[in-house]
């Protein structure tokens, strides 16, 4: 990842973490900042590049936005009930998922004819697995 988008991607999951953490005594409340701001980093880094997502691309960020809104929802009305593990997991989940939509949006810009497939749920697994793994050895 470019240097500049880093830094944005940064300053914008940073942001989403912090409104999640604040919000996070009213279940959901987080989704009306965390998606209009993961929204803008996704059109702010395209405007770094000066290149549109296709069509496939923005097709893709929108589900990772909203699969990531369900997940901190769901999440939320879990976890929410506890006090302090509530708003830590809001926050967490809303700076990894911001974080994956900026790498997502940067390998989409590096071939915005064929972007990359969005996470799966395998891709999940694989990786919580791979860091098991790794660790075992």
């Amino acid at each position: 990842m470019r240097l500049g988008a880093r830094l944005t991607t940064q300053a914008f999951s940073a942001g989403a973490a912090g409104v999640s953490f604040v919000v996070q005594p009213v279940p959901g409340s987080d989704q009306l900042f965390v998606i209009p701001i993961q929204y803008l980093l996704a059109a702010s880094l395209a405007k770094e590049r000066g290149a549109p997502l296709s069509k496939a691309a923005w097709s893709q960020v929108h589900q990772l936005i909203w699969g990531g809104g369900a997940l901190r929802l769901m999440l939320g009305l879990t976890l929410g009930l506890i006090p302090l593990a509530g708003a830590v997991t809001n926050a967490l989940t809303a700076f990894l998922t911001t974080e994956y939509l900026g790498d997502y949006v940067e390998r989409a810009l590096d071939d915005p004819d064929n972007p990359p497939p969005a996470l799966s749920i395998q891709d999940v697994l694989d990786a919580i697995s791979s860091r098991f793994t790794g660790r075992a050895r």
